[in-house]
């Protein structure tokens, strides 16, 4: 008997796969022989050898073994078997790789076995994480073998690999399926397992789809006998987690009883609990769910799982009581559970509560109670943290303790114990607005103890580290820039401090920090939106100090809070005024810049131009504004249509290297200015210097290989007689598809690709239109989140015509109704009329006056302005028809 024949009997082992029911027994199979039985040839020897070492487990050796069989007895009728077990083996010892390749190099000598070939690629493309691939391998197990006995089976992987990748659409689409491979095979095997698997994974997928309704239709709708308490408990978890997003809350408060009572497992009890605390907050229960969630919070569950308890106890306790009061509990139940594996995240939730505390005044609102509570809070905060410090050094929240008890010894005023806490935080935590925190506040210990060199270097850390960090730039970074300046002074440096002021009165709002305070407090009330009261405090500074040397900056955030406020008259007039009052001031290209952009906002186009053009002649080396003063002009005179203009202007952009990308964008509209003014060669010029610039954003450089290949495309067109345009437009468009074939502008490019082969072929009868055609289908077949659908609908309407020069007349009307095909929320109109036009055509061609009026009405459900001109057409049609049923 050969070990094929033993399949069905067998049981899933690691990964889905089959352990021997029965061992070979009684010269059965390749057992031990029978007392009398004929010895067995020294090739059924060494295939037994090796099974066994599978059955056993044994797989290192098995490997081994299969492969001398193999290499041995090249013509053995066990071959087929043995490739196979090699395969198993090599997959249970995660040689994915290995076994995908040995085993899909292997399908032609698969014999019976190709089903099991595929079912178990599949399987090591799903453990290599390869799902996409491996939920193809499934659907083909599904749907090409009918009659294997993996078919439920590999229907369920596919759904499962799908919803691996979060794809809960596909998923419904699949197992919802009233023909399809899953319910097809499930009604015949209702008790299989993965039947019952399959339909909680439909619930689940509804779940995922907002659609609790029809996701508790789906599990109360197969039945549960039988089921094993894994797959009961499974069943009643969702169910009552479908009731919950029903906003059934009440029905999944009793269900969630049931869930707790079949979760046998520490991991599925931890889980039922979980979600009976969410109902319970759901129904507005706090209280009940705090005493849920305590229950996960115990010595004999998993760190992850006190951890999540910790997330909703903490935030419970302090809802349901005073803060003090909160404190004392919390510190109660840690104080209690010493063994606690999360102690270290319960010790430093606590400790931050006693920090705010401690920082709360007594008698707020929020705490309420007499002053003398908070004399040791501070003290209660730093046991916790000497705790957390002490006893878990290898835990992640290390760093953070360090800070909590930075602040702890800052508060307290031991300044140089704080810095030791504040340095190793600001060192070893993450980039987040913690570590920008840590590092602040060293900086803050340095200019306590006067090492105003070391505060400035800490402060300019924080603000070159976290400048694109809103959370951080809105509460910190005004502050340091005070107090870099202030350090500055200290340190002497004038100009670094009046560059430190500078930028707070440009940048940020801030508070009263010593006779600068008035002046953050008007760029404070500019970042809060209230102008009106910005500018007020401004004027009364100019009132007050009428000689200060920070008045150009203080003229110039007047007029910038007219800006702001959209009113654009009384900016410029600002603007002007300035100009006027501070002639010399550094401030003054600045000022220039922003009074031409004012005019552009304003619509007051000429003025913008002329403001732009004045600010070139003046400050024509400004790196700052000077490119961006350019690229305005260029951008008028492309917008003009005076291409001449535009291209000249881009091409002083050029060398402003260190712009960055408004340089490199330069190079591609002055091609696309040479473009627009009929000189081809020019922008074929532009584009290809772009390519070859080695720091230009790729994203630009593949636009740029776009726009070369249609400009030799169309130098193609206009002279036909030279090939090498056309090879050299398909040559720079490849380059949009290498590395990234499924991205915007590489699935465009493919189609563009096609159009190219197309026009080729159509002026050189007789190429074929091979080529095109397996650009179109690769745009085609892309997944629908890859490829645009004005992407793909013009490759199938590439398709169709291909067809139709091929004399296909029925593949041509197929792609064009493909493209009719549309999704309501999702279509392109363009395509949707030349397909419904081309569809037309055809059915009236061929007399099928019927289905041209279906086509007519399509287009119409997508694009109703084409009424007036189609129902004339559909009319037309329906007249013919009438006549011709006469």
């Amino acid at each position: 008997m050969q070990p094929r024949k033993f399949i069905r009997g067998m049981k899933r082992s690691r990964f889905g796969g089959f352990l021997l029911a029965i061992i070979f027994i009684c010269g059965g199979g390749f057992g031990l022989p029978a007392l009398g039985a004929p010895t067995k040839s020294p090739e059924d020897q060494a295939f037994q050898a090796a099974f066994v070492r599978f059955q056993l487990s044994q797989y290192a050796l098995a490997e081994t073994h299969f492969k001398d069989f193999l290499a041995k007895y090249t013509n053995s009728p066990h071959r087929a078997d043995a490739i196979f077990y090699l395969g198993r083996a090599q997959l249970e010892q995660s040689k994915y790789p290995d076994a995908i390749d040995l085993l899909q190099k292997s399908l032609a000598e698969s014999d019976g076995l190709k089903h099991e070939y595929l079912f178990w690629i599949a399987k090591a493309q799903s453990a290599s994480g390869n799902l996409t691939n491996a939920a193809e391998g499934f659907a083909t197990v599904a749907k090409e073998f009918p009659l294997s006995p993996r078919r439920l089976e590999a229907a369920y992987d596919q759904a499962e690999a799908l919803s691996q990748l979060h794809d809960w659409r596909a998923v419904t689409n699949l197992l919802q399926q009233t023909n399809g491979p899953f319910q097809l095979a499930a009604t015949q095997d209702p008790k299989n397992e993965f039947a019952a698997m399959g339909w909680l994974l439909l619930g689940e997928a509804f779940l995922h789809e907002t659609n609790a309704a029809e996701g508790e239709k789906v599990i109360l709708g197969f039945d549960a006998a039988g089921l094993t308490q894994d797959l009961h408990w499974r069943r009643q978890y969702l169910l009552a987690r479908l009731q919950l997003a029903g906003g059934r809350a009440e029905y999944a408060l009793t269900n969630s009883t049931n869930v707790l009572e079949l979760s046998l497992t520490s991991p599925h009890q931890a889980a039922s609990v979980f979600l009976q605390g969410q109902i319970l907050e759901r129904l507005g229960r706090q209280a009940d769910a705090l005493a849920v969630y305590s229950k996960n919070f115990v010595d004999s569950q998993p760190q992850e799982v006190q951890r999540d308890a910790l997330t909703r106890i903490i935030p419970l306790t302090i809802a349901l009581n005073p803060l003090p009061q909160a404190i004392q509990m919390l510190q109660s139940n840690i104080d209690q559970h010493p063994q606690t594996k999360a102690q270290d995240l319960a010790r430093v939730s606590v400790a931050e509560l006693y920090l705010k505390a401690s920082v709360t005044p007594p008698g707020s609102t929020e705490l309420s109670v007499p002053p003398e509570t908070y004399t040791n809070l501070l003290a209660g905060a730093l046991t916790n943290l000497n705790m957390v410090i002490t006893n878990f050094t290898n835990s992640p929240l290390l760093a953070k303790a360090r800070l909590d008890r930075g602040w702890c010894d800052w508060l307290s005023g031991n300044i140089d114990t704080a810095k030791v806490d504040f340095q190793e935080a600001a060192d070893h935590l993450p980039a987040s607005p913690d570590q920008a925190a840590a590092r602040f506040k060293l900086a803050d210990t340095d200019f306590v103890l006067k090492d105003y060199i070391g505060a400035a270097s800490n402060y300019g850390v924080v603000l070159a580290q976290y400048d694109k960090t809103p959370e951080v730039t809105n509460s910190l970074f005004d502050l340091a820039l005070y107090q870099i300046a202030e350090a500055d002074i200290h340190n002497g440096d004038a100009d670094g401090a009046r560059a430190a002021v500078a930028r707070i009165l440009r940048q940020y709002p801030g508070s009263y920090f010593g006779d600068r305070g008035s002046l953050l407090r008007g760029e404070d009330l500019n970042r809060k939106t209230d102008y009106p009261m910005a500018r007020k405090v401004f004027l009364d500074m100019e009132a007050t100090s009428p000689h200060s040397p920070l008045l150009p900056e203080v003229d110039f955030a007047i007029a910038r809070t007219h800006d702001y406020e959209g009113h654009w008259d009384e900016a410029i007039a600002g603007y002007q005024q300035w100009m006027t009052n501070h002639l010399g001031d550094s401030l003054m290209p600045e000022v220039e810049f922003h009074l031409a952009y004012a005019y552009d906002k304003a619509r007051l186009t000429n003025e913008a131009l002329a403001g732009f053009t004045n600010f070139l002649a003046h400050f024509p080396t400004n790196k700052t504004f000077a490119p961006w003063a350019l690229n305005e002009v260029a951008d008028y005179y492309y917008n003009q249509k005076d291409f001449i203009s535009a291209e000249k202007y881009y091409q002083e952009l050029f060398k402003y290297t260190e712009a960055g990308d408004v340089a490199y964008e330069a190079h591609f509209w002055a091609g696309k200015s040479a473009l627009a003014g009929q000189r081809s060669g020019d922008a074929r010029v532009y584009f290809s210097d772009l390519v070859k610039l080695t720091n230009a954003p790729q994203a630009l450089v593949a636009r740029a290989y776009f726009a070369l290949s249609e400009t030799l495309f169309q130098q193609y067109v206009a002279g036909q007689t030279n090939e090498d345009y056309l090879s050299e437009a398909i040559a720079a468009i490849s380059k949009c598809t290498n590395g990234a074939p499924t991205n915007t502008i590489a699935v465009e490019a493919l189609g563009r690709m096609g159009d190219y082969y197309m026009h080729w072929a159509d002026q050189n009868p007789p190429t074929n239109y091979a080529i095109a055609k397996q650009m179109y289908h690769m745009v085609a077949n892309f997944p629908p989140n890859s490829a645009n659908v004005a992407a793909r609908d013009q490759a199938e309407f590439g398709l169709g015509l291909i067809a139709e020069r091929e004399h296909q007349v029925e593949a041509a009307l197929d792609h064009y109704l493909r493209v009719l095909d549309f999704d309501p929320d999702r279509f392109n109109a363009y395509w949707i009329d030349r397909a419904g036009e081309y569809a037309a055509r055809l059915c009236e061609d061929h007399q099928l006056w019927d289905r041209a009026v279906k086509v007519y009405d399509r287009v119409l459900a997508a694009v109703p302005a084409l009424r007036p001109m189609l129902e004339k057409k559909i009319i037309a049609d329906q007249a013919r028809l009438e006549a011709r049923n006469r």
